[in-house]
């Protein structure tokens, strides 16, 4: 029998060339996307970075300017005293309390801060005419029937007291001191007859009670905190941010 001829192969040698050509044709399309993608991906994270930059800057710099125009505010016009004092206001919120007492028979009200690192109980006296006693309400001991001059310890009927901010002076007396309705007993201060300028005259309250303990004072007698301890077990002040302490 004789052999028969191979028959070739179906698929054409042409097609392969063409296969190849297809393959590399979607891969260059592939690859131009990704970097189309990776484009748009960094022209938008170079936009958000060069935005977020930009706020930063402008915040910094508004801060600049309102900063420098508070400076040549502050240099070109001085604040009113009642600006200042509201401006304090602001600093002591709820680290300084007052509240309201009275001194003398019949009652002299005044308006004091509550001091814990001060041992006496300082009020205006009438005869001081300096400008830090001015606005205060003064205690006068001539207009009270229960007032007497005193001396501690030592034989001293005054006293000079220098705070971190201030000066005051004047002299001792004892009176009948009431907190509230119902708590009075008679108590030894310090009416001042002189009393620096600054602070005193801008403070919102009249005198300092001071409830440190007796080493803080002018001696024995002198300590509001030994007064209300011998009259009762335990004491406690109210404070409160709207009224009065």
């Amino acid at each position: 029998s004789s052999a028969k001829p191979a028959r070739a192969c179906p698929c054409p040698a042409s097609r392969e060339p063409f296969a190849m050509k297809l393959l590399l044709l979607l891969a260059f399309a592939l690859l131009g996307g990704l970097s189309d993608a990776a484009k748009v991906h960094w022209r938008l994270r170079k936009s958000w970075q060069s935005s977020k930059m930009a706020r930063r800057h402008e915040a910094l710099l508004f801060a600049r300017t309102t900063a420098s125009a508070a400076a040549r505010h502050r240099a070109g016009a001085s604040l009113a005293a009642g600006a200042r004092l509201v401006e304090a206001m602001k600093v002591v919120h709820k680290t300084a309390y007052w509240g309201q007492m009275s001194l003398g028979s019949p009652p002299q009200p005044f308006k004091v801060i509550f001091d814990t690192g001060s041992g006496n109980l300082i009020v205006p006296a009438s005869s001081c005419t300096v400008p830090g006693c001015a606005p205060h309400k003064k205690y006068n001991s001539k207009a009270s029937t229960t007032s007497s001059f005193v001396t501690n310890e030592k034989g001293e009927g005054s006293s000079e007291i220098t705070f971190g901010t201030g000066q005051v002076s004047g002299d001792f007396y004892k009176d009948k001191l009431c907190i509230g309705d119902s708590l009075c007993f008679d108590a030894n201060f310090i009416a001042a007859d002189k009393m620096t300028t600054e602070p005193f005259q801008e403070i919102p309250f009249d005198g300092i009670m001071g409830l440190g303990f007796k080493d803080l004072s002018m001696g024995e007698g002198f300590n509001i905190v030994d007064d209300l301890s011998s009259r009762a077990s335990q004491f406690s002040f109210f404070v409160s941010d709207d009224d009065d302490s």
